[in-house]
């Protein structure tokens, strides 16, 4: 039985976002930019499954929900909201973060909280993974892989189901 892997990696997968790593309980980064790059890898059910067709399902299915996804985190401040040292307090129209010494006021519509510890590219390439493996099996996708570059050659990559 043979299986196909679907590739996905358009120009336009991609967003641009600020964040800060934290390292350990005394050092963390500053708060920068990077302008991520996605690839998405789909692994389909054998071939025998769509043999009439020729095909497994319309690529612009899976694109539009990718691109829509990444368009959510474009020109966002991404925090990780599970991280210990990191307090919120909201606002009318703002967000106060305290992160030990720091303090910053953002315009609230311009953060996203992630339900992870730290803003790492091996968070957001399981958050992205399990996001689109959750959309995609409805359409008959064994396992999704994504990498996330945050420059070119450093990335990470997270496949769901492992």
């Amino acid at each position: 039985m043979s299986t196909t892997t679907l590739h996905l990696a358009k120009q336009n997968f991609k967003f641009s976002a600020a964040h800060f790593l934290i390292f350990d309980e005394n050092s963390a980064e500053r708060l920068h930019g990077h302008n991520y790059q996605v690839r998405v890898d789909l692994e389909t059910p054998s071939a025998d499954k769509f043999e009439d067709s020729g095909y497994f399902v319309d690529f612009n299915v899976f694109k539009k929900f990718i691109k829509a996804t990444l368009d959510g985190w474009d020109e966002m401040v991404l925090l990780p909201e599970k991280h210990p040292d990191m307090k919120f307090k909201k606002t009318e129209k703002s967000l106060e973060v305290t992160f030990r010494d720091r303090f910053y006021v953002f315009p609230f519509n311009e953060v996203l909280l992630l339900p992870v510890s730290n803003t790492s590219v091996e968070q957001f390439s399981r958050l992205l993974a399990e996001s689109f493996y959750k959309e995609f099996k409805t359409h008959g996708v064994s396992k999704v892989q994504v990498y996330v570059e945050e420059t070119p050659g450093q990335g990470a990559s997270t496949s769901v189901p492992k």
